[in-house]
């Protein structure tokens, strides 16, 4: 996680579900297509820039919360679950700050697979 840049990153999602998330007061950093190849310590110290991405990142709802304490972050996904219907949610973590937007969510979508077959042969 990045010192002192308390902030979620939003990408995918609607309108009226960004809306609904402003009760939590928190800074949100929405994502667009044109960014996904940026680095994630970037899109959290505020850069912003469109880059020509090498591929099309996938259609997902992700939201990416850097910088929170654990019972905030807990109070925050009830909400998000609650608002946000099949998201990805995640933290930044010191290694994945240094990974494109594109290449974590590709990590993130492997890893969600994995554990639904995983699920599945229980």
């Amino acid at each position: 996680m990045l010192d002192n840049q308390k902030c979620i990153l939003a990408y995918g999602l609607e309108k009226e579900e960004l809306s609904e998330l402003e009760i939590t007061k928190n800074k949100f950093i929405v994502i667009t297509t044109e960014m996904a190849d940026m680095k994630i310590k970037d899109l959290v110290s505020g850069l912003k820039f469109e880059t020509v991405p090498d591929k099309a990142a996938p259609q997902e709802k992700v939201l990416i919360f850097n910088n929170f304490e654990d019972k905030e972050l807990h109070e925050l996904i009830k909400i998000v679950r609650a608002t946000v219907k099949n998201s990805i949610l995640a933290v930044v973590t010191p290694t994945s700050s240094e990974w494109t937007f594109s290449y974590l969510i590709e990590h993130l979508i492997e890893e969600r697979e994995w554990y639904k077959q995983q699920k599945g042969r229980v």
